[in-house]
């Protein structure tokens, strides 16, 4: 079974999240709340697939996504934002493979279906 690391400061972006993306792609997850949280879930979980915020408090997402970049280039990392102009231009050379808007989960679900080779 593929495993999602989804990093949200919001618990209720969180949790629903978490929510379609176990019930609508049938996968297991694993939570952090900031930057720093997700870089040891990554090593201590080894996620097929990271979703993360853009906007969070202790280390943001972009400066979180360039050090899982350059120690871990193999984990592929989806954005989310509700600053979807500043996480695109700000995502550009870290390997993310898309920024999503939270106000739509459809195409982020897309996405991940995708990225894990979900049918």
């Amino acid at each position: 079974m593929c495993r999602v690391l989804v990093v949200d400061d919001h618990p209720i972006v969180r949790k629903a999240l978490v929510f379609y993306l176990r019930t609508r792609l049938r996968v297991e997850c694993v939570e952090a709340t900031n930057g720093y949280e997700a870089l040891k879930s990554v090593s201590e979980n080894k996620p097929d697939l990271v979703i993360m915020d853009y906007s969070m408090p202790v280390m943001n997402g972009v400066e979180t996504a360039r050090v899982m970049h350059n120690t871990m280039p193999d984990i592929p990392i989806i954005m989310l934002t509700a600053h979807f102009t500043a996480a695109e231009a700000a995502s550009k050379d870290l390997g993310i493979k898309g920024v999503f808007s939270k106000d739509n989960v459809e195409p982020l679900l897309s996405e991940t279906r995708l990225v894990l080779n979900l049918h």
